[in-house]
């Protein structure tokens, strides 16, 4: 194994879950504090009135922002810059609200960094990849599904919240890009498999 290579795949990460909790937590003690003492004085039910509120309405908008994968887009991003860093060629990539991937054929290569772990680019062999495949549905919409270390990743091409026809511009041109990615994930599995170095 690579000494650049991840041991074991970690969907969720440690980070996360602080962001989480201070999002969903933390942010509404602070605001609810806040207006309790603007008051002029402090009002143990006030304070916890206002705590439980915000805390639903963040528990809310969190469950929105973290089922589209908008939650850590920006820590996503900014680790995706360490990318050149690494001693690969990665050439291809590839962005979803799941996380980012980047593909090296020539090396045999993926690295993914996880919505759910924005702050680590992991690292794999392609040989590790299992079952790459296009999804499309008019109504559930376009994805291309591997997994990794037995773990499933979903990648949407075209999601959407209408139907869209698979035969428009717009879902042809998902599909085709699913295609694609099916295949660059089939073609850096098989170079892995020759060991490539």
């Amino acid at each position: 194994m690579n000494n650049q290579e991840t041991e074991k795949f970690q969907r969720v990460g440690s980070f996360f879950f602080l962001l989480l909790l201070g999002f969903g937590v933390g942010l509404p003690l602070v605001a609810a504090l806040i207006i309790t003492l603007a008051g002029g004085s402090f009002d143990v039910g006030t304070f916890l009135g206002l705590t439980i509120a915000f805390v639903l309405i963040m528990a809310f908008m969190l469950l929105l922002t973290v089922a589209w994968g908008d939650f850590t887009s920006f820590f996503v991003k900014r680790t995706a810059k360490r990318i050149d860093e690494l001693p690969y060629n990665f050439n291809s990539s590839f962005k979803s609200r799941g996380g980012m991937l980047f593909i090296d054929v020539e090396n045999g290569m993926i690295a993914f960094i996880s919505a759910y772990n924005p702050q680590e680019i992991q690292v794999f062999s392609a040989s590790r990849i299992e079952r790459p495949q296009t999804f499309a549905s008019a109504m559930t919409g376009v994805r291309f599904v591997f997994y990794l270390d037995g773990k499933k990743i979903t990648m949407y091409t075209l999601l959407s919240n209408r139907a869209v026809s698979l035969k428009s511009g717009m879902g042809a041109e998902a599909v085709s890009k699913a295609d694609t990615f099916v295949e660059l994930l089939q073609a850096a599995k098989s170079r892995a498999g020759m060991g490539a170095k």
